[in-house]
């Protein structure tokens, strides 16, 4: 059971990382476009402040100058040094002139703020020494506080780790005097309280009450960007370097996007990102951490860029001139791959030659074997159709011989019998009946009759589709009706003896005692239904019944 619960453990953190790891890399693939592309947001920025100075020439009421002086310093607090003291002074020269104390202040409180960012410590507290407390509004105390506090913070960060005691518990006792003051619902108490959290080693209560303080801040603002850097922060502490570069890049991203060039998330994450060996992105986020220095143009950042950018640079030329090595390793064994390459294609050539010609003979023998196969083919087919043929004349040389044998024995039968009537009637005397018998006309008749329907019988035994097939000559109108009588008519008959090869007239007329214009009357009505009425049409009656047909 202990070893499944581990198990969950070990799985649950192992998702949670890769997790991490996924969302660290696509931050950090953001964070390269948004890098490459921050003169977008400079410009916008400075648009914006355009539009703010284009107000000053608009007014000339000290009032709404000191307001809009009091803007532009805070737009260029943390965008260009110089300019953010310059409207800082002049807020400052017009809150004197307008005997506003409560602007003095104010301006005073910016003003020390703006020197501790260019590292002038000493110069910051002396300022904020010369502030009467007691004449502060409330949100200008937290100002005053809070001004201390970034004085002390930039001292300690200019310090670099050496002599900071003294600053640290002093930085301490403004912030607890500040959270003392500050309401426990608000951005300003959550980073305080989080910080002093950290300082106490209160990862857990730190970490649950930064968190709080997304409710209070807007994405690409430097309150968000501050935030997420003080989780950094927590997060080094922690030892959880993954974690600690992706709030670093969140708090990067949103300098960038606020136009912040007084930021160092991107420079503490280029550190990080150089100690992971991805030297090429750290070297690109260090420059532009130093563009950005100067672009502010305050020295405090300036010097501590200048601290690791030399480290960072000269990994990045060294790692530059071991791709160029590789390049050229490369280049090298590509040129000799290239040459066997080139050496194997030419004999490929030579053998592909050969083979052409091989095949060239062996496709001028294939093409005479195909003629010879179609030949061989064609004399088969040949062979098969006259098999057919011959088989099909003996079928129906067959079927003749059966029928001529059942007519004839039938014949036999009957003379026989008649013979022995004819030997009776002699015997006794009966010659007028002999007489009677061999002149009647009504026995011919019936002979006949018999002849005829043996005829139809016969052969519609050979050729038992030969009804169906006549009328798919003839017109639909014309054809004649099918029954199972075995029988045909006189019409059909005559048309029978043509399908056996008796076209003579006078052989027709005697052997169907008809006469002559009769067979003639038949033939030319049988033609003259037929869908094609041309001589042809005898010639296709002599070919219908084939064998398969039969079959």
């Amino acid at each position: 059971m202990f070893k499944k619960f581990l198990f969950g453990i070990f799985l649950l953190v192992g998702t949670t990382t890769v997790f991490s790891q996924k969302t660290l890399d696509v931050l950090l693939k953001t964070l390269d476009q948004d890098v490459a592309k921050e003169d977008f947001y400079t410009k916008k920025k400075q648009h914006e402040i355009h539009a703010v100075l284009q107000q000053l020439n608009s007014t000339n009421d000290n009032e709404k100058n000191y307001k809009i002086y009091h803007t532009l310093s805070r737009s260029y607090e943390v965008f260009i040094a110089d300019s953010a003291e310059y409207y800082t002074k002049k807020s400052l020269e017009t809150a004197q002139l307008l005997n506003n104390q409560s602007y003095s202040a104010e301006s005073k409180i910016q003003l020390a703020r703006i020197k501790a960012k260019a590292g002038m410590f000493p110069v910051s507290l002396d300022i904020l020494k010369t502030i009467d407390k007691k004449i502060l509004t409330q949100n200008q105390l937290v100002d005053y506080y809070k001004a201390y506090i970034e004085v002390y913070i930039y001292w300690i960060e200019y310090q670099d780790g050496h002599d900071m005691e003294e600053i640290i518990k002093k930085k301490n006792a403004v912030q607890d005097t500040l959270l003392a003051i500050l309401p426990k619902n608000g951005y300003e108490y959550v980073i305080n309280y989080g910080t002093k959290n950290i300082e106490l080693n209160n990862y857990n209560l730190a970490e649950k009450e930064l968190l709080k303080g997304f409710q209070y801040v807007k994405p690409d603002t430097r309150e968000f960007s501050i935030l997420n850097s003080i989780l950094a922060y927590l997060y080094e502490k922690k030892n959880n370097v993954e974690k600690q570069k992706e709030y670093l890049a969140k708090s990067a991203l949103s300098d960038i996007h606020a136009a912040v060039k007084e930021n160092i998330s991107l420079r503490s994450l280029s550190i990080l990102l150089f100690d992971d060996n991805d030297i090429s992105r750290a070297n690109f986020y260090i420059k532009r951490s130093l563009e950005d220095a100067n672009f502010y143009n305050a020295r405090l950042r300036n010097i501590q860029i200048a601290r690791v950018l030399p480290i960072i640079d000269k990994a990045y030329q060294i790692d530059r001139e071991n791709q160029q090595k590789k390049l050229r390793i490369l280049f090298i064994t590509a040129s000799i791959l290239s040459l066997v390459l080139f050496i194997a294609v030419i004999l490929i050539i030579k053998q592909n030659k050969k083979v052409l010609k091989a095949q060239k003979k062996l496709t001028e023998t294939n093409e005479k074997l195909n003629i010879l196969n179609d030949e061989l083919k064609e004399a088969s087919l040949r062979q098969i159709e006259t098999n057919h043929s011959l088989a099909e004349a003996n079928h129906l040389k067959e079927q003749y011989i059966k029928s001529f044998l059942e007519i004839c024995t039938e014949y036999i039968d009957r003379l026989a019998h008649f013979k022995g009537i004819v030997n009776r009637k002699i015997k006794t005397g009966q010659t007028a009946e002999i007489l009677k018998m061999t002149t009647s006309s009504q026995d011919n008749t019936k002979e006949l009759k018999e002849l005829y329907s043996n005829f139809d019988r016969a052969f519609l035994k050979i050729y038992p589709n030969f009804v169906e097939q006549i009328n798919e000559l003839l017109r639909p109108e014309e054809r004649y009706l099918i029954n199972d009588s075995q029988t045909l008519n006189q019409e059909l008959r005559v048309f029978a003896l043509i399908k056996l090869g008796v076209t003579n007239n006078n052989q027709i007329a005697t052997f169907l005692h008809y006469t002559l214009r009769t067979i003639y009357n038949y033939r030319s009505k049988v033609k003259s239904k037929a869908i094609h009425s041309d001589e042809s049409f005898e010639i296709k009656v002599q070919n219908l019944g084939n064998f398969s047909d039969q079959v």
